[in-house]
């Protein structure tokens, strides 16, 4: 069968293949156990448009992260809001983490959203590849959550907020990870926006509970999505 021509394509249409391809690829086997070659076959494209665009397979791998993180979960924003927001009470405390909690899960999980997008940012930790954590770490801020928490929760220890950091990040990640089991406890045949609506509002009453905050008000996360 003759290879595609890709590069008749708009070149937004084969950058965008290409990350759909190596995307995937790299969430079931990671940077190292995914070839080049098995991509360019897999986005039905060129190897030359895969340099163009990327460089080289590391570009690419860290194109895909900052595809999740920065377009579609666009945690530099989500972030941001922790700078830009008015937190006199300790109800806009909890309501802000309740609306950080919705957006993750509905970006990550809804209805729509191709799997490999929440896989490959849990396994880019797992994998534990120099070019990748340094890049999570500059793309999420964790520091930034963690510091926003010490700063509007009175009383709490840097060691405690890391482990509720920690524990946060670690049920996102179960969900992630776990989806067909959490499917079968639940009896659904696929996440819906309901089912994460509710995940989040337990998530994040969970989470603030622990910090001593009242829980947050669904109604005003709801009309801020």
């Amino acid at each position: 069968m003759p290879e595609k021509v890709p590069d008749m394509l708009p070149l937004k249409s084969t950058r965008q293949a290409i990350l759909n391809a190596a995307g995937s690829l790299f969430a079931r086997k990671g940077l190292d156990g995914t070839g080049i070659r098995e991509i360019v076959k897999e986005a039905g494209t060129s190897l030359s448009s895969v340099n163009y665009h990327f460089t080289n397979k590391e570009g690419l791998y860290l194109a895909c992260i900052r595809h999740i993180m920065e377009e579609k979960l666009d945690l530099p924003g989500l972030f941001g809001t922790l700078d830009t927001g008015v937190y006199a009470t300790q109800q806009q405390v909890s309501d802000v983490m309740g609306y950080m909690i919705h957006r993750c899960l509905l970006a990550l999980l809804g209805p729509g959203v191709p799997e490999w997008y929440g896989i490959l940012m849990v396994r880019s930790r797992m994998d534990l590849h120099p070019k990748s954590s340094r890049a999570l770490m500059r793309l999420e801020e964790p520091q930034k959550l963690r510091s926003f928490v010490l700063a509007h929760v009175p009383g709490l220890s840097e060691s405690f907020v890391q482990y509720w950091y920690v524990n946060v990040m670690a049920q996102v990640q179960y969900y992630i990870m776990e989806r067909e089991a959490v499917l079968i406890a639940f009896d659904l045949p696929r996440y819906d926006e309901a089912f994460l609506t509710d995940t989040a509002c337990y998530m994040a009453e969970s989470m603030t509970q622990i910090l001593g905050l009242p829980a947050p008000d669904h109604r005003a996360v709801a009309r801020r999505l």
